[in-house]
């Protein structure tokens, strides 16, 4: 996932020896609850965002699933 190289520079630390991962759980772990709650229900959400794209090289496309309907009506 690619964001804006502006905003990572200000939320990234220089510390290269810590990933992403490690400093998110990190800055997690200082937040209240609520705040918690809502990084949460974010997290969500982009996991329903992006669940499409992960089955994108998988599932048929819009026209191929038109093409067996197509068939099928005997069109």
């Amino acid at each position: 996932m690619q964001g804006n190289v502006a905003c990572q520079k200000q939320i990234m630390p220089d510390n290269q020896t810590m990933s992403a991962r490690e400093i998110l759980l990190e800055e997690i772990k200082r937040q209240p609850e609520p705040v918690v709650r809502e990084v949460l229900h974010f997290l969500k959400f982009l996991e329903r965002q992006h669940a499409p794209e992960n089955w994108a090289d998988v599932l048929p496309s819009r026209e191929v699933e038109q093409e067996k309907l197509d068939i099928l009506d005997g069109k």
